[in-house]
């Protein structure tokens, strides 16, 4: 009983400093650890922030080009009649949305969906006016049919609301 109780009583404060020793240890590491991981994602950060803006400020640029107050004026061409016309603001649209595809991968997928809405709209507001009008009519009275209507509603364009939603979303980057 005499070597056992001397077993124990050497063992049990070697065994105390061990766990001690280990826990301090256990806990440096894990410090080191999230501390490197911090500095890991805040040069990650640095390096894809500018790339990242670069898309946001690219994706705003397509819906202002996509926007019907600028998208009419620079596709009417005088000889083309509404169906012309129409085709022509369709295939412009597209045009801008597959130079812009590889944006998605810079924004919140909520916010690659608004922006997809936002072309979506407009095609269907383009759609929508023409199919009232003659298609062999004067490509100007699509124009006018559009602007009349978009006069009502000039915040409350497609277009608009995801320029706004792009906007949250870079804000919400110098939040972190």
């Amino acid at each position: 009983m005499d070597l056992a109780l001397q077993i124990v009583a050497y063992t049990l404060p070697s065994l105390i400093v061990f766990l001690i020793t280990f826990f301090m240890v256990k806990a440096f590491f894990d410090k080191e650890y999230k501390l490197r991981l911090l500095e890991y994602r805040e040069q990650n950060m640095r390096q894809s922030l500018p790339v990242r803006l670069q898309a946001y400020e690219r994706l705003i640029l397509f819906l202002e080009r996509i926007s019907l107050n600028n998208l009419l004026p620079r596709v009417r061409q005088k000889d083309m009649n509404i169906a012309q016309f129409r085709q022509a603001l369709i295939t412009q649209i597209g045009v801008e949305y597959e130079h812009n595809l590889s944006q998605q991968l810079y924004v919140s997928p909520k916010t690659w969906e608004v922006v997809k809405a936002a072309k979506e709209e407009m095609k269907g507001v383009i759609n929508r006016h023409s199919m009232a009008l003659r298609p062999e009519a004067p490509s100007i009275e699509l124009s006018k049919s559009i602007i009349n209507k978009m006069a009502e509603q000039e915040d409350d364009t497609a277009t608009y609301k995801a320029i706004l939603e792009l906007k949250k979303e870079v804000m919400l980057l110098y939040e972190r």
